[in-house]
């Protein structure tokens, strides 16, 4: 029987965590990448299948919900699941869990596409049958599931960052974890210090390329407090939405 969960346990290293002895966000979410890619590699439809199908899974929506980041010299649990398939996207979903503890500290959710290497166009889901016999829409999940982000207004403040090699994966373009990074770069040392972040939430439009110039950009999200609104761009053309909320410490 096909393993319909996966877990995922690791320790939390010095070398691996930020100022505030914290695992990073963009860390974090290169984890719930690889928990989901190992699962699928697992299952029979991970990375060597679908490049024998000339196909590529894409993560096209994240949202992270955070009760307190993963912290230095201690061990966890990532747990995931596929909640749902339809012909164009799968959704995944994790929970976070401190192993010591056993308390649940995170949720995650995630929706992917596959798309073909030529074409760049999603493919049909339904005919992964492997993917859809491990379905589980019954386990609990925590979380609040991606809603609808949209491009910021003219105004919004940011910086310029040049793509760099570093900065490209297997696919020849852009990598998630460095999306993360232009975001989270957008706020002062001292803000990390006094704040933390709770929910993060990104859409994913348009692949960046190296050597590309992006903006990333970002204001405060209308009648909400410490919730802001992000957007990276090239020229006008948006490769990602994103909204951030922080919690004071």
């Amino acid at each position: 029987m096909a393993n319909i969960q996966y877990v995922n346990e690791f320790y939390l290293t010095a070398a691996e965590v930020n100022a505030q002895e914290e695992m990073p966000l963009s860390r974090l979410v290169t984890l719930i990448i690889d928990t989901a890619t190992a699962h699928a590699n697992s299952l029979g439809f991970g990375y060597a299948h679908m490049m024998e199908t000339n196909t590529s899974w894409v993560l096209s929506r994240l949202s992270v919900d955070i009760d307190r980041m993963p912290g230095v010299n201690r061990s966890y649990r990532l747990v995931t699941w596929v909640d749902c398939v339809n012909r164009l996207y799968s959704d995944r979903l994790f929970e976070l869990q401190d192993a010591e503890s056993g308390e649940t500290i995170g949720w995650a959710h995630t929706t992917w596409m596959a798309i073909d290497m030529t074409t760049r166009r999603p493919t049909d889901l339904m005919s992964h049958t492997a993917l859809v016999e491990v379905i589980n829409d019954e386990a609990g999940f925590g979380g609040v599931k991606s809603g609808k982000l949209q491009p910021l207004r003219d105004g919004a403040t940011g910086y310029s960052y040049t793509f760099k090699v570093s900065d490209i994966d297997v696919n020849r373009h852009v990598t998630t974890r460095r999306y993360i990074d232009l975001i989270t770069d957008l706020w002062p040392l001292d803000m990390y210090n006094e704040c933390r972040v709770s929910r993060f939430e990104i859409a994913f439009k348009h692949e960046a390329r190296y050597a590309e110039e992006a903006v990333t950009l970002m204001e405060r999200h209308a009648g909400e407090e410490n919730v802001y609104d992000t957007e990276i761009k090239i020229g006008e053309t948006a490769c990602a939405l994103a909204r951030i909320s922080f919690k004071k410490r």
